[in-house]
């Protein structure tokens, strides 16, 4: 099985786990790698579950309790658990009756699984498969023809425009 397939596995194994709704694998930037969520926008997640673990870790170091393992949020309409996962973030998102111990028992578990399985994704060798065959080598192009600064009427040359 393929790194990206077993990460795909993983979150939906969350989905075993009573009451819970999705989860979200994120990269510590907020960049989303993977996601098992509906109803929801898994990239805003992402962003968000990693501005609020920063702040999680932050306070954990000025308070002097050690390196960041988890942020709980609780809500009246759920709740939101972020999880260290090696180098990235796992969310789980669930309902607000989840038996958090559960859940904390499987999520744990599987934070575990993906922090080994990010790893090897970044093993990888950029552009190759996981069965070790090189990309296909890009359509030739011609090369893209060179642009001329524009001048203002003061002589000068205007800024480029996006």
């Amino acid at each position: 099985m393929d790194t990206d397939r077993a990460i795909a596995a993983a979150l939906r194994a969350l989905r075993e786990v009573p009451d819970v709704v999705g989860s979200v694998l994120a990269g510590p930037d907020g960049l989303l790698i993977a996601s098992d969520v509906d109803q929801v926008e898994p990239d805003t997640i992402a962003a968000m579950a990693a501005a609020t673990v920063g702040l999680g870790r932050r306070f954990a170091e000025t308070v002097g309790l050690g390196g960041h393992r988890e942020t709980v949020i609780q809500a009246e309409g759920g709740c939101l658990i972020s999880y260290a996962a090696g180098a990235a973030l796992l969310t789980v998102v669930a309902m607000p009756q989840a038996n958090l111990a559960l859940l904390h028992r499987a999520a744990r578990t599987v934070a575990h699984r993906l922090g080994v399985l990010v790893e090897a994704l970044h093993a990888q060798p950029p552009g190759r498969d996981p069965g070790g065959n090189p990309p296909p080598a890009p359509p030739a192009r011609e090369p893209l023809p060179r642009r001329n600064a524009r001048t203002t009427g003061s002589g000068r040359p205007s800024a480029a425009r996006s």
